[in-house]
């Protein structure tokens, strides 16, 4: 079965809708995953009991709360009740070993949520290049500036068939680019993998510290073809994760039933009919029965 992915939609209050740009779950579902939309409804204990992955994506600025300051006049917008679940549900995520991705807003979630800080506006970098673009009105697919991927990190091992290499130590692409917040300090278990010529990290990953698929890129991948790279890549992660945890479920299944008929023995019960008429017990059956499903 193909892995779900879990997606945090972006909420309307005024209008009272839950939305998100289709183009999310259509990149997840052409990589072979399954994609789940969820809100604030449930809550990040009840999505992971469910996903085998998670999909984090652009909204409105995180409230400088948390990550330990006081909003300046540069915030725009902000969704505290989301900031709130999508963090705890990166700790959480983190800790299981579950993949998750997150772009634009959804990477500097990723950083924040372990312990990681953002610039609440990049006019606080000096000499910053433009980043913040509007989307309305050039498009989601316009590569408005250039972005140098880091080739130790697992970003480039997952594009370098579509990259062009210019040297030894750093790859050149162009991105399209729609935020005015960026990653300040990297979170913990976090490494930057790609910057932009003024130095903002524009992409993050987990180090060898950190266990399982984690990361996050500044741009918007989903307009960009080289990029389905990026999906395929977290949908194996989450495939991957999937099986694992069908397998220690059947480890479990198995411990359980084995546990039950040791007591059984233990105890003396008389041994279980069956409905062909047959009789179950540890004397009769040399082997647990198969609880693998077909």
């Amino acid at each position: 079965m193909k892995p779900l992915i879990g997606i945090i939609g972006q909420v309307d209050y005024s209008k009272n809708r839950l939305f998100l740009d289709r183009t999310h779950a259509e990149k997840v579902a052409r990589a072979g995953g399954i994609p789940a939309v969820f809100n604030m409804d449930v809550s990040p204990e009840e999505v992971l009991e469910h996903v085998d992955g998670i999909l984090l994506i652009e909204g409105p600025d995180i409230h400088p709360y948390f990550y330990g300051e006081d909003p300046s006049s540069s915030i725009k917008f902000v969704d505290t009740y989301r900031d709130e679940f999508e963090i705890k549900l990166v700790k959480m995520a983190v800790e299981r070993g579950i993949p998750v991705f997150g772009v634009c807003r959804g990477m500097q979630v990723i950083n924040v949520a372990l312990g990681g800080t953002l610039y609440q506006d990049i006019t606080e970098i000096p000499k910053a290049i433009k980043h913040d673009w509007e989307l309305k009105l050039i498009g989601p697919t316009q590569r408005v500036h250039g972005v140098r991927i880091k080739t130790s990190s697992k970003l480039y091992e997952i594009l370098k068939e579509e990259l062009d290499i210019e040297g030894t130590n750093e790859v050149y692409i162009r991105v399209n680019s729609f935020h005015h917040q960026a990653v300040k300090r990297v979170g913990e278990g976090l490494k930057p993998a790609a910057y932009s010529i003024d130095g903002l990290i524009e992409a993050i990953e987990g180090s060898e510290d950190l266990e399982g698929f984690v990361m996050g890129v500044q741009w918007q991948p989903e307009y960009l073809p080289e990029m389905e790279r990026l999906y395929a890549a977290f949908i194996k992660a989450a495939a991957e994760y999937r099986a694992r945890r069908l397998e220690l479920e059947r480890i479990e299944i198995e411990a359980e039933v084995r546990e039950g008929l040791i007591t059984a023995e233990a105890s003396g019960e008389e041994p279980r009919e069956e409905p062909d008429g047959s009789h179950h017990s540890l004397e009769t059956s040399g082997s647990l029965p198969d609880t693998t499903q077909t």
